[in-house]
């Protein structure tokens, strides 16, 4: 009953996901009142919340954090926060800096999740039972954060967990099959599903060394998702300081905490797209907006990032790729594919095989490359090779972007360096597209003291 309940909830997201909103009736306020929400605000003090302050007083504690608005409607005014302490402390500055923004994007995302939800008679427990079969898996770190941001913004954090597990959630794959009573996928897909390797989302390319035009590393991660869902209308650029770890800069929306798209200060970064519906996909081990987070906090090398993984209990079929700068050219970029079971890292060099398409690509020395549209991208970089910058990578993004494009990043990880750009609406038009807005640059070794 409960296996029912909770792949019930998830198979809704999923028509969700590739329906769309659109016509969905606006019956929610930023409040998030919508149907039976039963979900109360906060009733107890914020003194007997708050108890990772270790008494210091709120003011201390938001002394230490800084917000920036860039109030350019050209960058969808890009905020920015600088963030310092322990992750309990970091998430409070978070919520209490930027409440308007988050309380208005959750209960936004949660309320269509929820209007979903409604129609279908599934109850709202069904969320939590979904959040339950990844908690034990993410770090108490992203715990703490996830409750300092829920206590800073008034948001019950028992919101703040749905909306972080929407993510893994929309990678999950066997929604039918799972609906039978299979814990795991093993049969072929069906053509329009989430199992359809043609829904395969998001872009990355990384490049470096002779297929740059002066030799450094540009990365580049494209983010094709749900526009619909207007997280785009509340972008935001987090910087934590930890007092334990290394400091790190999130490309991410009002109210996540997860990490989609990071840099550290070591000079290394990291991005993934879905890889479709594979075998052998589960939802019982750590998101990787979660494990993310631990690469950022914890990875020195690309090979301790990869010894991370390779350690983690992993769910649903991603490619990641890292990059970074070391003395070794080998070390300056890596792509894994990944998933319940598998674990197969490539270099550059390295023919690969991607199963969206059913083909394989030769490697390109100094390029690591995978996408929607592999064939397209590997084209592009071929016909480029050696003349790479920051301007041909802005044009690669508009090669790999979808129609789902939300968000693009650059990274130079050697100087710190990003650039980020956002879709301006919630349609489905090309102009909207986050590949035809004005890229916002910014230097996350400055915000840092480097």
């Amino acid at each position: 009953m409960l296996k029912q309940r909770v792949t019930t909830y998830i198979y809704l997201l999923f028509v969700f996901a590739c329906a769309g909103c659109s016509n969905f009736p606006n019956r929610y306020d930023v409040m998030g009142k919508i149907g039976s929400w039963s979900v109360p605000e906060n009733e107890l003090t914020l003194a007997q919340r708050t108890v990772f302050f270790n008494h210091r007083s709120v003011e201390d504690v938001l002394a230490r954090a800084q917000i920036i608005e860039t109030k350019d409607p050209a960058f969808n005014h890009i905020k920015v926060i600088l963030m310092r302490g322990t992750p309990y402390e970091m998430g409070f500055q978070n919520g209490r800096l930027n409440k308007d923004d988050i309380r208005k994007n959750v209960y936004h995302i949660i309320g269509i999740v929820k209007a979903y939800a409604n129609s279908k008679g599934v109850h709202e427990d069904a969320m939590d039972e979904v959040y339950d079969l990844i908690e034990p898996f993410i770090p108490i770190e992203d715990k703490q954060e996830m409750r300092g941001l829920a206590h800073g913004a008034g948001i019950p954090l028992r919101v703040i967990h749905w909306l972080h597990a929407i993510p893994e959630l929309s990678e999950y794959a066997g929604k039918k099959q799972f609906l039978r009573g299979k814990k795991y996928k093993t049969q072929e897909p069906e053509k329009g599903s989430l199992a359809d390797p043609e829904l395969e989302t998001c872009s990355g390319v990384i490049a470096f060394n002779e297929a740059t035009k002066n030799g450094e590393l540009y990365h580049l991660r494209v983010l094709d998702w749900i526009r619909e869902l207007g997280a785009q209308q509340y972008p935001v650029i987090h910087v934590y300081q930890p007092n334990e770890g290394h400091a790190s800069v999130s490309f991410s929306y009002a109210g996540f905490t997860g990490c989609i798209t990071g840099m550290n200060e070591n000079h290394m970064a990291f991005g993934e797209m879905g890889y479709g519906n594979r075998n052998f996909e589960t939802l019982e081990g750590i998101p990787f907006v979660f494990l993310f987070k631990k690469l950022l906090r914890e990875a020195d090398s690309i090979q301790e990032a990869l010894q991370i993984v390779n350690d983690s209990q992993r769910t649903c079929s991603y490619v990641y790729q890292f990059s970074g700068t070391s003395q070794d050219s080998a070390d300056h970029g890596v792509m894994l594919v990944s998933d319940y079971q598998r674990f197969e890292s490539l270099s550059d060099a390295q023919e690969f095989c991607d199963e969206g398409d059913d083909r394989c690509y030769d490697g390109i020395n100094d390029v690591l490359f995978a996408g929607h549209t592999t064939d397209k991208l590997r084209a592009f970089m071929v016909q480029h090779y050696g003349d790479h910058d920051l301007e041909s990578f802005k044009e690669l993004a508009k090669v790999a972007a979808m129609k789902g494009n939300v968000q693009n990043v650059i990274m130079k990880p050697e100087t710190l360096e990003a650039w980020m750009v956002n879709a301006s609406n919630t349609s489905k038009d090309e102009i909207g597209k986050a590949c035809n807005q004005q890229w916002y640059y910014f230097n996350f070794g400055e915000m840092i003291g480097q």
